[in-house]
């Protein structure tokens, strides 16, 4: 069986195009985060958008797979790019910490502040596609987001979580 994204990536919209406007993407976000915050908890809906961000960034990374480091998060960088969702930067990188900054989020950016980080499934993706290069489970959590007010969205992943 094909993976997910070469599936996903075969749909075509003859008349539509392949485009969807951000405003209806967020409005979606925002319904089916409301719906899972009513029927799971917060936490539960951090935990589904996590995972659900975490299995495509393993998707999107198995098929990026690259031995070279710099090369691979260089094709993750122009992915999220080329897609749409942000600009995905690079900050640090440690033994045991990957920092990433994503400016012009799609779920986030330009939004008011609503007092909260909402880019779970960001976070979700960028531990998936480590995870892809990595073989290995890591934790990823948002420690900046445009939602709260501090300008752009930051990921911390910990390389070395059990």
């Amino acid at each position: 069986m094909e993976n997910l994204i070469e599936l996903v990536s075969k749909i075509r919209r003859p008349n539509l195009g392949e485009d969807v406007s951000v405003m209806i993407f967020r409005a979606f976000r925002v319904f089916v985060g409301l719906y899972l915050e009513d029927t799971v908890g917060q936490k539960g809906t951090i935990t589904l958008m996590q995972n659900a961000g975490r299995e495509l960034g393993k998707e999107v990374g198995r098929t990026l797979l690259d031995g070279d480091l710099q090369k691979y998060l260089g094709k993750v960088v122009d992915f999220v790019r080329d897609a749409k969702i942000g600009l995905l930067v690079p900050v640090d990188l440690k033994e045991d910490t990957l920092v990433v900054a994503l400016d012009e989020c799609i779920t986030c950016s330009g939004m008011p502040n609503i007092g909260k980080r909402i880019c779970h499934f960001e976070a979700g993706f960028v531990a998936g596609v480590v995870e892809a290069y990595m073989r290995r489970r890591v934790r990823a959590y948002e420690t900046k987001c445009n939602a709260n007010g501090e300008g752009i969205c930051e990921v911390v992943v910990e390389l070395n979580h059990a």
